[in-house]
């Protein structure tokens, strides 16, 4: 999806977007389909992106998907709100690490390595 089409859509229709290519995401992980997982990726970084440009961030509404059923969702949502709500964010993190569903426990576990040694910071 282009720049402009996300653009044409609301902030709820883009985190519904959002979390149908997470859950694509999950089952391509799922099926070792790397190339499908690495595609989706792009797309779903360009809705993070058009939800940082709007007016004061809008990538808040996808804390929404917090606790959701999916891990894949749940751990893309958080590190999409790192630079938004650190806290509740970080707080994700952690909580799927501690249910062990690997491997995005392993994800969100690095991702706590990372911003706890101060090699990656949110923006």
């Amino acid at each position: 999806m282009t720049p402009s089409k996300l653009k044409s859509l609301t902030s709820a229709e883009l985190k519904q977007l959002f979390e149908n290519l997470c859950i694509a995401q999950y089952d391509a992980l799922e099926g070792n389909e790397i190339a499908s997982f690495n595609r989706r990726f792009d797309r779903i970084l360009a809705i993070e992106n058009e939800l940082k440009s709007r007016p004061g961030d809008q990538r808040r509404i996808l804390m929404t998907l917090f606790g959701h059923p999916n891990m894949q969702v749940r751990l893309t949502a958080a590190r999409a709100n790192l630079a938004v709500d650190y806290i509740a964010a970080r707080r994700e993190l952690q909580a799927i690490v501690d249910e062990q569903w690997f491997p995005q426990a392993g994800d969100a576990g690095m991702t706590l390595w990372n911003l706890d040694r101060g090699f990656y910071h949110p923006t």
